[in-house]
């Protein structure tokens, strides 16, 4: 009998789903189903998944017609047979220990929901994969729970971790006596969201790992955590969950308040990704959740950051002016890097890791293949994953590449002036790209 079940939602990604199959497949954890729910692709994938269920009787394969992430996941969920439940989304990997390692610590501390820390990857034209490692939380006060048993009731602040669905291991038993299933709303847009809240209140027992198994895929362009055209998706699955409360009536109302900022913090950030016609109206309904939030008692001011307090009492003062000044931003920065097909980071320091983070928010850091240092002597060989290179190794990329210089107001000149002793073209200061 299996001892885990791996469920893969499947949908158009035939370019990156053999390597996600062949991960799951070389798992050292034998003892395992596969469970493919292939959401009614139009392209290869259907037969991909057909011909490794032919030659390993470990796959199961369901065709179904297209109905949504949450369905074809519901569907995976109702088929699985293992005491144990994975989830692996199909362009992504796993490393072959994940499902041996995890099922050891959930059995050990006998938690109905174990999740661990995970790898971001893309990879490069030659073939190179850049990963930067992901914790659950940076935060060190919060970074205590790790390796502890532990409930939502006793440890609130857990909801600030990643909310991630796939980086570990559900009890089976538990998904059914809590009655835990996705959102079936159509297409694949949040959907994980409401699963993620439920296990998290409903578990009496979560356990967190400080080690990493999951390969989370980053330049995929069709990931829907990119779908510009449902501006309020992310909304609609709040309202999801806040029914999954109204549903457990004062065991669930005292987790309103966390809803409340969830729910603004995400729409917030989604903000930017929507197309422009959908940007005024995701402001408008967020403005008018968080005013009706607040009416029912259900904000707690403690929660938000002096940032993110700055950031809503513009939203809400002036959601067009709001809108208007996000964009510029966006743009300022898409404007300058969109004609360069790479970027190289010259500062290898917190400058530098800021500016990922910047450019993360629209995929950008995909572009970014070198940091570049004057002297490589003392400087740690990778940053979030990226090579680190003396400058003069990357003069080949001279006449193509876009370097951003990461570092210190006072090495500016000194940067500047390396760079032209070294031929490249085309440089900016990191207060080109945010002050335009």
């Amino acid at each position: 009998m299996a001892k885990v079940s791996v469920i893969v939602p499947v949908y158009n990604v035939e370019k990156y789903l053999r390597d996600c199959l062949d991960s799951i497949q070389a798992q050292t954890l034998k003892d395992i189903e596969i469970i493919c729910v292939d959401d009614g692709s139009s392209d290869c994938s259907g037969e991909i998944l057909d011909e490794y269920a032919q030659k390993d009787a470990r796959f199961c394969i369901i065709h179904k017609q297209n109905e949504g992430y949450g369905k074809a996941m519901n569907v995976g969920i109702r088929k699985a047979t293992a005491p144990y439940i994975g989830i692996v989304e199909s362009d992504d990997m796993i490393l072959p220990h994940m499902y041996a390692s995890l099922l050891t610590l959930i059995v050990e501390t006998r938690a109905e929901v174990l999740k661990a820390d995970f790898y971001e990857f893309y990879k490069l034209e030659d073939g190179k994969q850049i990963e930067k490692y992901v914790p659950l939380t940076e935060d060190q006060v919060l970074g205590n729970l790790y390796g502890t048993c532990f409930n939502i009731n006793e440890h609130k602040e857990a909801f600030l971790f990643d909310k991630h669905t796939w980086t570990g291991l559900y009890s089976r038993a538990f998904l059914e006596r809590e009655h835990i299933r996705h959102n079936e709303t159509p297409g694949a847009s949040h959907q994980d969201t409401g699963f993620w809240f439920q296990t998290m209140i409903k578990a009496k027992s979560i356990y967190f790992v400080k080690n990493a198994f999951y390969r989370y895929r980053i330049d995929n362009p069709n990931c829907s955590m990119y779908n510009s055209s449902k501006p309020f998706a992310i909304c609609d699955e709040y309202n999801f969950v806040s029914q999954v409360l109204k549903k457990m009536g004062d065991e669930g109302g005292r987790f309103y308040k966390w809803l409340a900022y969830m729910r603004t913090i995400e729409c917030i950030n989604s903000i930017t990704r929507m197309k422009d016609e959908y940007q005024e109206m995701l402001v408008e309904r967020i403005k008018e959740d968080f005013l009706g939030a607040l009416r029912k008692g259900h904000i707690d001011a403690d929660l938000y950051s002096p940032v993110w307090k700055t950031k809503i009492f513009d939203l809400i003062s002036s959601p067009k002016s709001y809108i208007e000044k996000e964009r510029a931003r966006r743009e300022r920065i898409e404007n300058v890097i969109r004609n360069y097909e790479m970027i190289i980071l010259y500062g290898a320091g917190k400058i530098a890791c800021r500016v990922l983070q910047l450019l993360r928010e629209g995929r950008l850091n995909t572009k970014v293949k070198f940091i570049a240092v004057s002297e490589i002597e003392g400087n740690p060989e990778m940053v979030e994953g990226i090579p680190v290179k003396a400058i003069e190794e990357l003069r080949q990329y001279k006449e193509r590449a876009l370097v951003i210089i990461s570092v210190g107001n006072k090495y500016v000149q000194e940067v500047e002036k390396n760079l032209c002793l070294q031929g490249f073209q085309y440089y900016k200061k990191i207060n080109d790209l945010v002050e335009g």
